[in-house]
C-alpha cells in the first residue's frame, strides 16, 4: 500500500488510545515498543509493530532509530499576538512589586494594548512567524492563540486575523479565541459601560466574521468581576462561540465556580482555587488547564490543588501561558518543569499537553494522539522513552516533527 511517509524502528511509542485521561497511567497509556506509524494524505492510516508497518506500505521512510515517538504537543493556552517587550517589569517582581500594582500603574497588559495598537498586521505577523516557528521545532503542532491586547473592535480583529493567518503560513493547526483581558483605563470609572460594548459590538462582530472560535475572559481582582464575566461568556456562547475562563489567578473571587453555571471547556490557571471547586470541574466534563510557567513568571508561591484534582477524577491539560510577562513559548519545556511545579509524573504531563490538552480546545477526536484516521501530528524525539522528559531539560529534545503529515523541522 501507498503511504507519505512510513516511521519504522521507533523504541517506544506512547499515545493514549482511550481519550482524555483524568487518571493517567501505564495501565491506560499505550505503549509500544518496536512500532511503525504509516501516513498517507496528512492523516496516520496505520499503527502497528515496526516490521509489519515497514512491509506494508511503500513510501518515504523515516528510521526512528530506536527512539521515543509520541504525539506532537498542543499548547492550550497562549497569548501569542502582541508586540513589544516588558523586561524591566521583570526587575520590579524581583524588587517585590506585586502585578497587581504593576497593572494598577497601566502597566502590565495596558502597556502592551499600546505597543500592539500601534503595531500593524505586517509588524505583528512577523514577529509571531518567528516564535511559532520556535515553537513547532520543539514540538508544538497545535496553539491556541488569544486575542486581548487591543480591547477595541479593530484591534481585537486584527489580532485574530494575524492568528488565523498563522495557520496559512505554518503547518500548524491555530484555535482562534476572543478574549477579554482588562477594561480600558478609560472606562475604569464605568467598567459596566466596556462590558455593554464589548458584548454587544465586539463579540457579535469578531463572531460574524469567523475570526474566533472561543470566549474566554480573565475573571480577577483588577481584571473582570464574577457577574461582568459571567454576562461575557454568556454573551459569547449566545453568539456560537464555545467558552473558556482565566480563573483563581491572583485572588479566589469564585470564578472557577462559574463552571456550575456555564458550558466551560476549560478553566485556566486555578492557583488561588480552593481545593473543593475540584469537584464541580470534574462533575461537568471541563478541563483544568494548569500554566506553571506562569506561576514562575509571577514569583508566585500558590499552587493549583493538584491533589484534589486528581482525586476529584478532573483532567488535566498543561499550557505555556506564552505573552509579554511569561516570555516562555515552549510547550516541551512546560512538560519538562510540571513535575517540579506542579508534581505530576512524566507521563501525566505528556498526555496532559497532547490528548488532554486537545479535550481542553474540543479537539480531542482529530489531534493529540497517534491513531488511525487523526492528524499525523508527530514528534521523533532524541531521547529513548518518556522517562527522560522532565529528568532532562534546558534544551531541545526534539529530532524531528511532523505536522499535518509532512516534514515540518528536522535536526538530521
Amino acid at each position: 500500500m501507498k503511504a507519505d511517509i512510513v516511521i519504522y524502528n521507533i523504541g517506544q511509542l506512547v499515545t493514549f488510545m482511550e481519550g482524555p485521561l483524568a487518571r493517567v497511567s501505564e495501565d491506560n497509556a499505550v505503549i509500544v515498543r518496536d512500532a511503525g506509524v504509516a501516513i498517507r494524505d496528512g492523516k496516520i492510516v496505520a499503527v502497528g509493530r515496526s516490521s509489519d508497518i515497514k512491509s506494508r506500505f511503500e513510501g518515504s521512510k523515516i528510521n526512528a532509530d530506536k527512539r521515543l515517538v509520541t504525539p506532537g504537543l498542543i499548547d492550550p493556552h497562549t497569548h501569542l499576538v502582541f508586540y513589544g517587550s516588558r523586561e524591566d517589569e521583570f526587575e520590579d517582581k524581583l524588587r517585590g512589586v506585586s502585578y497587581s500594582e504593576i497593572l494598577a500603574r497601566g502597566g502590565g497588559i495596558y502597556r502592551t494594548v499600546t505597543a500592539t495598537r500601534e503595531a500593524n498586521v505586517n509588524d505583528l505577523l512577523k514577529r509571531v512567524l518567528s516564535v511559532a516557528r520556535l515553537m513547532l521545532s520543539h514540538g508544538t503542532t497545535t496553539i491556541e492563540v488569544k486575542s486581548g491586547y487591543a480591547l477595541d473592535l479593530e484591534g481585537e480583529a486584527k489580532m485574530l486575523y494575524v492568528a488565523r493567518k498563522l495557520e496559512e503560513l505554518l503547518p500548524l493547526k491555530v484555535i482562534p479565541t476572543l478574549l477579554a483581558h482588562v477594561p480600558p483605563l478609560v472606562y475604569k470609572e464605568n467598567i459596566q459601560e466596556y462590558v455593554n460594548y464589548f458584548t454587544n459590538a465586539i463579540i457579535p462582530e469578531i463572531a460574524n466574521r469567523k475570526l474566533a472560535l472561543y470566549i474566554d475572559v480573565f475573571c480577577d481582582k483588577g481584571a473582570f468581576s464574577l457577574n461582568d464575566s459571567k454576562i461575557i461568556l454568556e454573551a459569547g456562547l449566545r453568539a456560537g462561540l464555545r467558552a473558556r475562563i482565566h480563573a483563581d489567578q491572583i485572588e479566589y473571587i469564585g470564578c472557577s465556580k462559574l463552571v456550575e453555571k456555564l458550558n466551560l471547556d476549560s478553566l485556566d490557571h486555578l492557583e488561588k482555587m480552593p481545593e473543593e471547586n475540584s469537584r464541580l470541574i470534574a462533575e461537568r466534563g471541563a478541563v483544568a488547564t494548569l500554566l506553571p510557567t506562569s506561576i514562575m513568571s509571577m514569583l508566585e508561591q500558590s499552587r493549583p490543588p493538584v491533589r484534589a484534582l486528581r482525586e476529584a477524577k478532573t483532567i488535566i491539560a498543561i499550557g505555556s501561558d506564552y505573552n509579554p510577562n511569561n516570555m516562555t513559548p515552549l510547550q516541551q519545556t512546560v512538560i519538562d518543569i510540571s513535575p517540579y511545579i506542579l508534581g505530576l509524573t512524566p507521563l501525566e504531563a505528556l498526555a496532559a499537553a497532547t490528548i488532554n490538552a486537545a479535550k481542553s480546545l474540543n479537539i480531542s477526536h482529530e489531534v493529540g494522539a497517534i491513531k488511525e484516521n487523526y492528524t499525523a501530528d508527530i514528534i521523533i524525539w532524541e531521547i529513548e522513552n518518556y522517562k527522560w522528559l522532565g529528568y532532562t531539560w534546558g534544551y531541545n529534545k526534539v529530532l524531528k516533527v511532523i505536522a499535518k503529515g509532512r516534514i515540518a523541522y528536522s535536526r538530521e
